[in-house]
C-alpha cells in the first residue's frame, strides 16, 4: 500500500517583502503508482510570473507521466532478466519524458501568456527588471522560469525513477531504511545560479536516476528546504514524516504545513515545498505470513 503527502509553504523572506509563495508540490496515487513533484519558481526580477511557471511543471510532469504507454511497462517486465537491454530501454524513454515535458510546459506557458496580457504591474516589473516590452515570442518563458523535481514509485514492478532539473534534492529512503540522494549533482549550479525549464535547451538539462527494487519511500524537495538544514539532520526528519505519515497521513500533513513556516523564518527564509511517496506493509500479507509461520511450527 502507497502513501503519499506533500505541503509547501510561503518563505519568511518571501513574506517580508510582499512577494508570492514561487513554489508549488503534488503528490497523489493512481492504481498502485505513487507521484510526488515540486517545482521552486525563481525568485529574480525577470521572472514575474514563476508561480504560474511552478505549478504548470507540476501539472505537465503528471500528464506527461500518467500517459507512459504500458507497452514500456510491459516491456520492462520482459526485460527482468536482461539488466544491460533494461538499462537502456529505461534511459531511453526518461529522457523522451524530458523533451515531452519541456516541450509541454512551454507550450502551457506561452498559451497562459497569450490569454492574460501583462497587467500594469507586471508591466512595470518587467521594466524595473530591463525586460524589453513587447516580450518576444522565444522569451515567454522566461517570465515563467523554475526548477522541477519528478519521484515516481511503480510498486507492481518495484521500479522506482526521479527527473530533476535545477536545484533541490531527491531523497530515497530504502527497504532497510537507509537514506540516499539518487540524482546526481550538476556541478555547474551554485552560487544563485540554477538550471530552469525557461532554457530553449532544457531537456537536456535534465539529470535523472531510476532503480529496480523495494523501497520504503521517495520524497523530492525544492532548496528551501534542503538550505534550511544540516546534512546531517535531514536523513532523521525525512525518516520521521515517513514514519508519522504512515501512522496518519492527514494529520502528518496538517502538522507539516503548520511547521514549514518556522522552518523557513528559522532556516533559509525561502519558500519550502516537500511531497513524497511511502511504502506501508500490507497487515493482511504480515498476518497471513505469520500465521503460516505459526502453523509450520
Amino acid at each position: 500500500m502507497l502513501v503519499t503527502l506533500n505541503a509547501s509553504c510561503r518563505g519568511s523572506e518571501h513574506i517580508k517583502v510582499n512577494k508570492p509563495v514561487q513554489d508549488f508540490s503534488y503528490a497523489g496515487i493512481d492504481k498502485n503508482v505513487g507521484y510526488a513533484f515540486v517545482a521552486d519558481g525563481h525568485g529574480g526580477e525577470k521572472y514575474i510570473r514563476s508561480e504560474y511557471g511552478a505549478s504548470y511543471a507540476c501539472y505537465c510532469a503528471a500528464e506527461i507521466i500518467v500517459n507512459i504507454r504500458k507497452d514500456f511497462l510491459a516491456e520492462i517486465k520482459r526485460l527482468s532478466n536482461d539488466s544491460v537491454k533494461r538499462k537502456r530501454l529505461v534511459e531511453e524513454n526518461l529522457r523522451l519524458m524530458c523533451s515531452k515535458l519541456s516541450l509541454l510546459w512551454r507550450a502551457k506557458v506561452c498559451s497562459h501568456f497569450e490569454e492574460n496580457p501583462l497587467t500594469e504591474t507586471e508591466l512595470a516589473l518587467c521594466k524595473q527588471a530591463k525586460v524589453v516590452v513587447p516580450i518576444e515570442p522565444d522569451s515567454i518563458p522566461i517570465l515563467y522560469g523554475t526548477t522541477l523535481l519528478v519521484a515516481v514509485y511503480f510498486a507492481q514492478y518495484d521500479f522506482w525513477f526521479s527527473l530533476q532539473i535545477g536545484d533541490g534534492k531527491c531523497a530515497l529512503i530504502k527497504a532497510d531504511n537507509s537514506l540516499v540522494y539518487p540524482v546526481p549533482e550538476d556541478e555547474s549550479q551554485g552560487f544563485g545560479v540554477t538550471k530552469s525549464l525557461c532554457r530553449k535547451n532544457a531537456a537536456e538539462d535534465f539529470r535523472y536516476a531510476f532503480g529496480f527494487e523495494k523501497i520504503a519511500g521517495i520524497t523530492v524537495m525544492t532548496d528551501g528546504m534542503t538550505d534550511s538544514f544540516d546534512s546531517e539532520k535531514l536523513p532523521d526528519f525525512l525518516l520521521s514524516i515517513k514514519k508519522n505519515a504512515l501512522a496518519d497521513v492527514d494529520r502528518t500533513k496538517s502538522e507539516l504545513n503548520a511547521f514549514l513556516p518556522t522552518l523557513s523564518a528559522q532556516g533559509s527564509g525561502d519558500d519550502i515545498s516537500i511531497a513524497g511517496i511511502f511504502v506501508k506493509e500490507d497487515e493482511s500479507c504480515v498476518k497471513s505470513l505469520l500465521n503460516s509461520v505459526t502453523q509450520k511450527k
